[in-house]
This record gives C-alpha cells, sequence and structure tokens, in this order.
C-alpha cells in the first residue's frame, strides 16, 4: 500500500474534523497539515520509524491526549461539567480514514499517541 495514500486521507480527515472549512480561519491547519505529517521512517523526529506516519501536533494539529474540561457558564449556554477529550476527536479522523481505505485498499489503520506533540498510525 502507498502510504502516501494513508497521508493524503490523514490530510483530509484532519481538516474535515479540526477545521471550519473557511480557508482563511483553517489557514493555521492547513499549513500544518501539509508540513507536520511525515511518513514514519523518513520523520525527523523517529519516534518510531516502524509506524505509517508520523504526525507532529505542534503548529496548529490538535494532539490525542488533551482534555478540555469547564465550569458551568450561563451567558455561554455550557453546562455544569462539560468535558471534551481530543482524543474522540481522534477516533472520529481515524473512521473517516478507514472509510476511504478499507473498501477500496482492504486495510484498516488507527492513531496512537506518542506523547503530547506527536501521534503514530499503524495498520490495524
Amino acid at each position: 500500500m502507498n502510504r502516501s495514500i494513508i497521508r493524503k486521507a490523514y490530510r483530509n480527515a484532519i481538516l474535515e474534523v479540526f477545521g471550519c472549512g473557511d480557508k482563511e480561519l483553517d489557514a493555521q491547519l492547513i499549513k500544518a497539515v501539509k508540513e507536520d505529517i511525515h511518513l514514519g521512517d523518513r520523520a525527523p523526529g523517529q519516534w518510531s520509524p516502524h509506524s505509517i506516519l508520523e504526525i507532529y501536533c505542534e503548529n496548529g494539529i490538535p494532539n490525542a491526549t488533551d482534555i478540555h474540561e469547564w465550569g458551568p457558564e450561563p451567558d455561554w449556554g455550557i453546562p455544569e461539567g462539560g468535558c471534551h477529550y481530543n482524543s474522540d476527536s481522534w477516533c472520529k479522523v481515524d473512521r473517516i480514514v478507514n472509510l476511504l481505505l478499507e473498501p477500496v485498499y482492504g486495510v484498516k489503520v488507527y492513531h496512537e499517541p506518542w506523547n503530547g506533540a506527536v501521534l503514530n498510525i499503524h495498520y490495524s
């Protein structure tokens, strides 16, 4: 399987999940998906050279380890105890990528956080 196809699928899925669809507002994210998604064995950090991809989450791509919690904000309409896990959004990215890859190429992939700034993509 050509890993560049997987990289392109992740670029598109990340923009779909984390972007808003406005090129001006998404400019930093668009730049990051072009520059910060590397083939595993060619990635500058070499965190996991046996992975399909290394994705660096320091320049605009959200990482998978953050948890966002907030208290009640009546003026904003946020209920008490609101919480968002970035890993939930990354699972959504994986599902979008696998919707393309599995039926066409017969492969499935998943993300795995290496640390707070690096994600690795592997075959299932």
